[in-house]
């Protein structure tokens, strides 16, 4: 007859207080460190997607759209071609919200 410990399980004890507490310290200072270098990332993503670069535009939805309304198929150009002009009505909009002295895009600044 075989137990659980003759075939793989192997034996864990927890560890001491002060062994705890030595691991969660060490944890909240890489969340601190990990958690600034994601701000960093942000500040160069934010600064990426401003330059226009960026698709906006959820490919695989437009596509599926595009071939359930009409079958036919999607090019790859699109992608960045409505990206364009969804800045452009983004652009206006952010205008129109300055305009009326708020700091939030709501869907009748695209109207």
């Amino acid at each position: 007859m075989m137990n659980h410990r003759d075939s793989w399980a192997l034996e864990n004890v927890s560890p001491s207080k002060e062994q705890a507490l030595a691991e969660e310290q060490k944890e909240s200072l890489s969340g601190m460190k990990s958690a600034s270098q994601g701000e960093d990332k942000m500040e160069e993503n934010t600064e990426s997607t401003s330059n226009g670069s960026e698709v906006l535009i959820v490919a695989s939805k437009l596509k599926n759209y595009i071939r359930a309304k009409s079958g036919m198929n999607t090019s790859a150009s699109v992608m960045d071609a409505l990206s364009a002009k969804v800045r452009q009505l983004c652009d206006q909009a952010i205008e129109n919200a300055k305009r009326e002295g708020r700091k939030t895009v709501m869907d009748r600044d695209f109207g």
